[in-house]
């Protein structure tokens, strides 16, 4: 039984499922899928606005006219499969509701986390370049920065600009290595390490986490 997650449409912070997929995995005729929307929009909007759509039809094909379809929120699309008949295709379909909509939700908890400690870790860094100038350094502060986000990307094998494509669960993962990063970071400047030795002991505990959840994440992403 194919029980993937559907694709949702993110709408202003909000996860929406495009009513023509809907009818899809039912099987059924979207028009008449959409005319039961209609009819009962008022129940619908008890649960939000119901996002109508139209779209052109695609450039280049002869004939047509526009689709207007809906984009319905997580409540919504449930109330549609309410009015469903109670069919194998409903219920595959609500488990892949079920899991489209909880993945949405874990991916806007794990980013919430993971900006703070994000710039936590860069002001520890900053703190790092300050103390490698007044000792003498010249390397730049920027330079500093890039060498922790590379030491965090090579311990989970992560290519540049590849942490906006993660699943959920490895991008939690990479927040825990850069809160490991910080407090191992911060430790070290308080005892008086210089930047280079710093370095080496955020390193160590870093590739020692990644170590350790690779068995649980892969490289897992979406």
């Amino acid at each position: 039984m194919n029980t993937l997650p559907i694709k949702l449409h993110p709408i202003k912070n909000v996860a929406r499922v495009d009513s023509r997929l809907i009818a899809r995995e039912l099987g059924n005729v979207h028009i008449e899928m959409l005319d039961l929307i209609q009819r009962y929009q008022a129940d619908f909007e008890e649960f939000g606005v119901v996002g109508f759509q139209t779209q052109k039809p695609q450039k280049g094909s002869k004939g047509g006219r526009p689709e207007r379809f809906a984009l319905l929120n997580e409540d919504q699309a449930y109330l549609l499969l309410t009015y469903s008949r109670n069919t194998p295709e409903a219920r595959r379909c609500k488990v892949s509701l079920v899991k489209a909509f909880a993945q949405f939700r874990e991916g806007k908890q794990v980013a919430a986390e993971y900006l703070p400690l994000y710039h936590t870790l860069h002001g520890t860094v900053k703190e790092v370049a300050e103390r490698a100038h007044q000792a003498g350094s010249v390397t730049p502060e920027d330079k500093f920065h890039i060498t922790y986000n590379k030491l965090i990307n090579r311990a989970f094998g992560l290519a540049k600009g590849e942490r906006e494509k993660l699943s959920p669960t490895l991008r939690a993962m990479v927040t825990a290595a850069q809160g490991i990063a910080m407090e191992t970071l911060s430790k070290a400047l308080a005892d008086g390490l210089g930047h280079k030795e710093a370095y080496a002991r955020v390193k160590e505990a870093v590739e020692r986490f990644a170590a350790g959840s690779a068995g649980l994440v892969g490289r897992a992403t979406l």
